[in-house]
């Protein structure tokens, strides 16, 4: 059974009149399968585990258990007049066996593991308009005038066709830098290619499976799939050490190692943005490209990109947690605030760049600044009231809990006008009136 982001693939190329055949030898999948794919509902969300109880997956198939036995008719001799043994052969011989599945459960097994021909090359990087874009992470040591030294890392793009680049200077290669990355490229380019090939980057692919008949099956992490299903992109992955694939976009990160570290000097991080950004200009808009002899820019206005619906400052990158018994949900060592009443419970964490939503279901429960200026939380008034009134709330520990008494005492008799009560803390052996 296919997954949903293999099923989005084969829609979209599909849509772009991608023939069948060159959908099979593209992602593997059969011609049959491919049309049985084409007739499902569109994939607009990625949720493998929704998806799998909705088409009552996880059963083994009782084919499985013949798999070895299968393999090993696969390659038994055969008179040449007889040709190749097909899948209603290997049935009938099953049968007699006692199998009693379904027969396409054992033409598909057949299909997978069927010897077969070494698979030609698939990846063309001399795309046509539109076709192609190349995304890498890269780095690079770079000493400053002071003396001091900084790895600096960056997210490289290009369209293929027309050689148009995007470089951002990032903190890390994490899963939303990825997404962020992506989003600010295509809003320079004005628009998102039919097809993103990435190398070898963990935050985007989850895992590689070489598969019997010698084609790669890609896993993609669940949030990136949905990303690229968000945009529309269809996504490929470079099979390492196949520099007949990968080589052009090793190639990208290089021509940015030589051609614009290389013999700069800078003072601090932001004189390198600013000469980026020159640079950028300067290859994008003013030099023709050594491989097409134009300029980018000119050769960009014939690329019939998608249009982007998303952008990168406002692009939701979800979360799910669990809220702790104080209140409060965590995301990378920031903490956030919500109702009382869903404590234990699971949210969804909405990531935008400047600000976090958080939703339980199609509720919002509140929003927060995504950076507090305090760097360690974002308490809402109106939660840590709630919360005190809470019958879910725990009792606080006297000693660990001391400074969120302060505070959130504070904040009350600030609000009433009054000292807090003595006998707010009395269950936990606090005296507030002395705080």
């Amino acid at each position: 059974m296919y997954k949903q982001l293999e099923r989005y693939v084969v829609q979209k190329l599909r849509k772009k009149k991608v023939s069948q055949k060159e959908v099979r030898e593209l992602t593997g999948i059969s011609e049959k399968s491919i049309q049985r794919i084409e007739k499902e509902p569109e994939i607009t969300d990625i949720n493998e585990e929704a998806f799998r109880k909705s088409r009552n997956m996880g059963r083994p198939s009782p084919v499985s258990q013949y798999e070895a036995q299968i393999l090993e008719w696969l390659q038994e001799p055969r008179a040449p007049e007889d040709g190749l043994i097909k899948g209603q052969e290997i049935l009938a011989r099953l049968r007699q066996q006692g199998y009693t599945g379904g027969k396409s459960a054992v033409y598909e097994l057949v299909r997978r593991i069927r010897p077969k021909e070494p698979p030609k090359p698939i990846l063309r990087f001399e795309g046509l308009p539109g076709e192609f874009s190349q995304h890498d992470f890269g780095q690079r040591w770079v000493t400053f005038a002071d003396g001091t030294r900084k790895l600096v890392r960056f997210f490289a793009s290009r369209l293929k066709y027309s050689r148009f680049v995007d470089i951002q200077i990032v903190e890390n290669e994490q899963q939303e830098t990825v997404v962020r990355s992506l989003l600010k490229g295509f809003e320079h380019f004005g628009g998102v290619p039919m097809m993103g090939v990435f190398d070898n980057m963990s935050s985007a692919v989850k895992s590689r499976e070489m598969q019997e008949d010698g084609s790669v099956k890609v896993h993609w992490t669940e949030r990136f799939g949905q990303f690229v299903v968000d945009c529309g992109l269809i996504p490929l992955a470079c099979w390492p050490y196949r520099p007949q694939e990968k080589g052009s976009v090793e190639n990208l990160v290089g021509f940015v190692k030589g051609n614009f570290f290389c013999g700069r000097t800078f003072k601090d991080m932001e004189d390198i943005h600013q000469q980026l950004q020159d640079w950028m200009n300067h290859v994008n808009e003013q030099r023709p490209c050594d491989a097409t002899g134009e300029i980018p820019a000119v050769l960009l206005k014939r690329e019939p990109l998608q249009p982007l619906n998303h952008q990168a400052q406002t692009y939701a990158f979800k979360v799910s947690v669990v809220v702790r018994p104080t209140a409060r949900v965590h995301y990378r060592g920031i903490e956030y605030s919500v109702p009382g009443h869903a404590v234990g419970q699971t949210v969804t964490l909405h990531l935008q760049q400047e600000q976090v939503s958080i939703y339980q279901g199609d509720r919002c429960l509140g929003v927060h600044p995504r950076f507090p200026e305090n760097g360690k939380s974002s308490v809402l008034s109106e939660h840590a009231q709630e919360f005190f009134t809470s019958p879910h709330k725990k009792a606080l520990c006297p000693t660990s809990n001391l400074v969120g008494f302060r505070s959130i005492s504070g904040a009350l008799s600030d609000r009433v006008g009054a000292s807090p009560s003595p006998s707010l803390g009395r269950g936990c052996g606090l005296d507030l009136s002395a705080v």
